[in-house]
């Protein structure tokens, strides 16, 4: 990949790491306009407590792949085997998290004061930022649609993650993921929804990412026969 466009992924980990630092600063310093009773581990206001909150956060899950990849491009060194699924599913995750959120969220919970900077990096900025690069820069031939398992490996543990953490504090950080007060029937009816569409959006990303590198890969040979 040329040196412009893994600086621009260097600047994509620079927003979304801001994005991320600046938030976890507002949560542990509780500051945040927005109140929101009774949604600490076991009821207990600290510090700590409100960092583990926050990384329960698929957004934060999102942006953390996020900012591994950018870097990891950034520099510009040899990849490793899994980086194309652990790409796809960097990919999959932001663009589900800025959907539901601005979609979703943002309309009921709008944030103020310093978390308009924070949640603008974390769900617009780096969502658009990734999916610019991956469409205009690349890298190409990473997204596979026989990768499906592995791309969902994270957000299949997150899930895990989910169930377990709610189930003992009686606490969710989405509503739609509330396993107690949803039912379980309902409940399984949600996350199958949500995943049927995290594999259409997969399924989607790598048409396009073999199209694109069919592509590319005919325009360099043009370019080869050309200099002949």
């Amino acid at each position: 990949m040329e040196k412009a466009s893994r600086r621009l992924y260097g600047w994509l980990a620079f927003f979304a790491s801001l994005g991320l630092l600046l938030s976890l600063y507002l949560s542990a310093r509780n500051i945040d306009p927005i109140v929101i009773s009774d949604q600490t581990l076991f009821h207990q206001d600290t510090p700590a407590i409100r960092i583990v909150a926050f990384f329960s956060y698929f957004t934060i899950w999102s942006n953390l792949v996020v900012i591994y990849l950018a870097i990891r491009i950034s520099r510009g060194s040899a990849l490793p085997r899994y980086f194309g699924a652990l790409f796809a599913a960097g990919l999959l995750m932001i663009t589900v998290s800025g959907l539901v959120y601005n979609a979703v969220l943002l309309p009921i919970y709008p944030p103020k004061g310093w978390a308009l900077l924070s949640s603008g990096l974390l769900h617009i900025v780096a969502p658009l930022l990734f999916i610019y690069l991956w469409a205009r820069r690349g890298p190409r031939g990473l997204i596979k649609g026989n990768q499906v398992p592995q791309i969902l490996l994270i957000p299949i543990v997150y899930i895990c993650y989910t169930v377990a953490h709610g189930s003992v504090i009686k606490q969710w950080p989405y509503k739609f993921l509330d396993l107690t007060s949803e039912g379980f029937l309902l409940w399984a009816v949600g996350v199958a929804i949500i995943f049927a569409f995290g594999i259409l959006l997969i399924m989607t990303f790598a048409k396009y990412d073999a199209r694109w590198s069919s592509s590319e890969f005919k325009a360099d040979q043009d370019r080869s026969s050309s200099a002949l």
